[in-house]
């Protein structure tokens, strides 16, 4: 396992960029986005503004979101950074990016803000540059949460841990599919629950289910980058994608990999259901997934797991078969 205090230029290509796995932890891995047992006080909505913030940003940032699990005290993504997208762009494309993340304040007209960056020359191509950096992504992701967070609770200081996590980036399409099916299976590991039909509420796969029970082709469609309309719309698959595996393909990987999980959780023999047949090689793939959970697992520990007597809502949701 890498030392956590690698620097950032010997893990991330910023000339080809690639796929990561990042997770951001609350600091002292406190329930900031979950029910708060000393308060008493459910900050479960807050997971809703990750998920909205984060799927806004891939609109300025040349970043493709394939999935993520937001749980109550931290969270995960699986994207690809594509730093090359950007060079192409115009003046007033890095401008109009750049204030989507950075939306001016209010009353202040977004035209003349637009026109402002873009005749300012040297400072558009720094500007060009950050919209293709995996740290900046992270550093607005996570800036705008812990300034919304701590608005609402009028008070200062950190709400992330220091800065977010990453390793290299992940070597495969093989080894991105085991990333995402961790990253979705988070709610089941951690707890919160203890059936392969159910999914929790902030999750990549969740929103692509739901998509596909409006239009059923999607199952047979190749996953797509998470999307959203505008902040608070509909989230939503599309536009160009690095993938090939199709959206009934991947939760069949999904299903099958919890249902091995939840034998080894619970001691029970595996079932001995063959693997889908798009998984070569199935022992090498859970392999892969329980690297992820090697990495990271022993670090998150049960964050999202129901207390005594309390359910949050929210949580459970139907994960399609079909």
């Amino acid at each position: 396992m890498l030392p956590m205090t690698v620097a950032r230029s010997q893990l991330i290509d910023r000339v080809n960029g690639g796929f990561h796995h990042v997770v951001s932890r609350c600091v002292r891995r406190s329930w900031l986005c979950g029910w708060d047992s000393h308060s008493g006080r459910d900050f479960s909505h807050r997971k809703g503004w990750i998920e909205e913030w984060l799927l806004t940003l891939t609109k300025a940032f040349a970043v493709r979101v394939y999935g993520y699990a937001v749980m109550s005290n931290h969270c995960h993504i699986a994207l690809e950074v594509r730093p090359k997208e950007v060079l192409g762009l115009t003046t007033e494309e890095v401008a109009r990016r750049w204030l989507i993340a950075h939306p001016p304040s209010k009353g202040v007209d977004l035209e003349l803000r637009v026109q402002a960056l873009a005749n300012n020359a040297e400072k558009i191509e720094v500007l060009r540059d950050r919209l293709g950096d995996l740290s900046w992504f992270m550093r607005c992701l996570n800036w705008r949460i812990a300034f919304r967070a701590n608005r609402e609770d009028g008070c200062t200081g950190r709400f992330w841990e220091g800065r977010f996590h990453s390793g290299k980036p992940l070597p495969s399409l093989k080894s991105l599919y085991a990333c995402m099916t961790y990253v979705d299976l988070n709610p089941l590991r951690a707890g919160a629950t203890d059936s392969v039909a159910e999914i929790g509420e902030r999750t990549g796969l969740r929103r692509r289910v739901e998509e596909s029970e409006v239009d059923d082709r999607k199952l047979r469609e190749a996953l797509a980058p998470l999307r959203i309309e505008r902040l608070g719309g509909r989230i939503y698959s599309g536009g160009p994608t690095s993938l090939e595996l199709t959206l009934g393909q991947y939760l069949a990987h999904v299903q099958w990999t919890a249902r091995q999980q939840i034998a080894d959780r619970e001691g029970r023999i595996k079932p001995s259901e063959l693997a889908p047949n798009t998984l070569s090689d199935p022992e090498g793939f859970l392999a892969l997934v329980r690297k992820f959970h090697k990495r990271w697992g022993r670090k998150e520990g049960r964050g999202d797991a129901p207390l005594p007597g309390h359910v949050r809502p929210g949580q459970e949701g139907s994960l399609a078969t079909s």
